[in-house]
């Protein structure tokens, strides 16, 4: 149960009552918060209503999109590519994606993300600020691969924004789950840019259920190099790596979470093939 609800007036203002009170959540759409099964059970919330996070903009370096944004803002808007409103679309439920943010999301870190391994794949970047133990603010601007890779050190900071580079990239994602709405047991992303005739920049990651975010990079850079004989190969490099890592959970099996990871970025690195071929 929520006890304490204090209002921010802006964003050092957040970081200042967060300090004070470092048990506290930062609240947007609170979806998570005290929610059964949830990993945040909090009593003292910090709201960031009317800090001016819930615009997405076209700017010089990309599309830049506030973290109070919800997932149906990104669906709504124009702005938005495809490849992100499909991975909204993941959440089944309208209202749920009327009250969901895309910064909740990231900043949850969850291994059923809708959004991460997504934007993980587009190479997006991340604004956050910070509060120094000598009460120094800080802006910064990261690659979400660094957010993702350090998550628990950007626990104290205040995620403000997500930037979507304007480039000319192929982002594909698949997610697999019993049902529409329950937890998925893998969502997997392709990312990669064409240059000329080969793939470059390929980013590879999948949101496994009760293992966490994986990114293979071994993959990655064997499909720059070109070095898959056959599609069947990228297939088994993949299942192998999950199967590393994968366990049974109530979502499916470790070996069918394995199989479909392996299935999934298959499938996508052919389409991407076919793409670059000028056949899509």
């Amino acid at each position: 149960m929520i006890k304490n609800y204090k209002i921010a007036k802006d964003v050092k203002n957040a970081l200042t009552l967060k300090s004070e009170n470092p048990n506290a959540a930062f609240y947007a759409g609170g979806t998570e918060i005290n929610r059964l099964n949830s990993a945040v059970k909090v009593t003292d919330v910090i709201s960031l209503e009317g800090l001016g996070l819930d615009k997405i903009e076209d700017t010089k370096k990309g599309v830049k999109i506030g973290a109070c944004v919800t997932f149906q803002n990104l669906i709504d808007s124009q702005l938005i590519p495809e490849y992100l409103k499909k991975s909204a679309l993941y959440c089944a439920s309208r209202t749920l994606r009327e009250m969901a943010t895309i910064g909740g999301n990231l900043a949850l870190g969850s291994d059923d993300s809708y959004l991460m391994p997504t934007l993980l794949a587009a190479k997006a970047r991340l604004l956050t600020y910070g509060l120094t133990e000598k009460g120094v603010y800080t802006e910064d601007n990261v690659p979400i691969r660094e957010y993702h890779s350090y998550h628990r050190e950007f626990s104290s900071t205040l995620l403000v924004g997500i930037i979507l580079p304007k480039e000319d990239r192929i982002v594909l994602s698949k997610r697999f789950s019993n049902t529409a709405h329950s937890s998925s047991c893998v969502t997997v992303s392709f990312g990669a840019k064409i240059v000329e005739d080969r793939l470059e920049e390929v980013r590879i990651f999948a949101a496994i259920k009760s293992t966490g975010i994986q990114r293979y990079k071994d993959v990655e850079n064997s499909i720059e190099n070109d070095s898959f004989a056959c599609v069947e190969d990228v297939e088994f490099a993949v299942s192998t790596k999950t199967s590393e890592v994968a366990v049974d959970d109530i979502t499916s099996s470790s070996q069918y979470k394995s199989y479909i990871t392996g299935q999934a970025v298959a499938s996508m690195y052919e389409e991407t093939k076919k793409i670059m071929s000028g056949k899509e």
